[in-house]
């Protein structure tokens, strides 16, 4: 019998671009990443190459953190398969200069959860509004002292505890010291996919 060609299941291009939109990474910050020509990876991830080199698929795989198998693959659930590296600095650094503060983000910007450290000028409020979350939050004092204020009474925080509750209630974040503060915060689901605050990528 002959053999018959098989087509693959899913354009490697497709699978790039998703993974690429998972991690909250423009085009230009995966072809730096992956040592991809920024044309080549756009003509890839529109179809325009159909089969890429297998060189180029193995850098674009280890710079998303992903198997090069999984680029073939059409299943959505392979999009969360993926294992993400990083430092301090963490993958996105967000401005919100208008409120005294700052936030580097250690996760890609999803919807589930987000986890990174807040970096709060002193004597600075940050209210509920602002950093909006409809679900639970953790907020650890990596350097300084922080003023959590949860319906209507104040919990001062110290350096290395932490404080756990229900995002739902009213409540705001205060630095009350004349020094920076930086804390670590974890929000599940992630406020910044209910922020309407204004800031900025670095």
């Amino acid at each position: 019998m002959p053999i018959e060609k098989t087509k693959l299941t899913a354009a490697p291009g497709q699978a790039i671009r998703r993974h690429r939109e998972i991690l909250g990474w423009k085009a230009i910050e995966l072809s730096r990443k992956s040592g991809i020509n920024p044309r080549t990876l756009d003509a890839i991830e529109k179809g325009r190459i159909e089969s890429p080199s297998l060189r180029n698929l193995e850098c674009l795989a280890r710079a998303l953190g992903v198997s090069t198998a999984s680029l073939f693959s059409n299943h959505e659930t392979d999009q969360d398969r993926f294992f993400l590296g990083g430092n301090q600095k963490g993958q996105h650094t967000l401005e919100f200069q208008k409120f005294g503060f700052r936030v580097v983000c250690y996760t890609p910007l999803v919807h589930h959860f987000f986890v990174g450290k807040i970096i709060l000028k002193g004597e600075t409020k940050i209210e509920h509004k602002i950093l909006p979350t409809s679900g639970m939050i953790m907020a650890q004092v990596i350097m300084g002292k922080l003023s959590v204020h949860f319906e209507g009474k104040e919990h001062l925080i110290r350096e290395g505890n932490y404080a756990f509750f229900d995002g739902c209630f009213p409540h705001y974040f205060y630095n009350p010291q004349y020094k920076e503060c930086t804390f670590l915060l974890v929000t599940a689901p992630s406020f910044l996919t209910l922020s309407g605050a204004n800031h900025s990528t670095i």
